[in-house]
């Protein structure tokens, strides 16, 4: 829980998660991330990367990344779906069509 506050200090939001060797959910010493939502936002291989030393560094430093963590996810403001492009608008023009 004292992680997860930094982290949300740091502009990082998590949750704490109980691990398999934890005694109880109370005790819980893990985090989870939302990866699925970070990918539906269109966040790739490299980005990961790039919020990883991020997250490294609230997590080492505690304080100072929040600014930097705001302006990279500024980048991601655009929900995504696995079927984008031309070909799916193409389909959904046919298929609205038949309406």
């Amino acid at each position: 829980p004292e992680l997860a506050k930094r982290m949300e200090e740091n502009n990082i939001i998590v949750n704490y998660q109980a691990l398999p060797s934890d005694e109880s959910f109370t005790a819980s010493s893990g985090l989870r991330l939302g990866v699925a939502e970070m990918t539906r936002f269109g966040m790739k291989e490299t980005d990961f990367e790039t919020f990883a030393s991020l997250f490294a560094d609230a997590i080492k430093g505690g304080k100072g990344v929040g600014e930097q963590v705001s302006a990279f996810s500024e980048i991601f403001q655009t929900m995504r779906y696995c079927f984008d492009g031309e070909p799916v608008e193409s389909f959904k023009k046919e298929l609205l069509a038949t309406f």
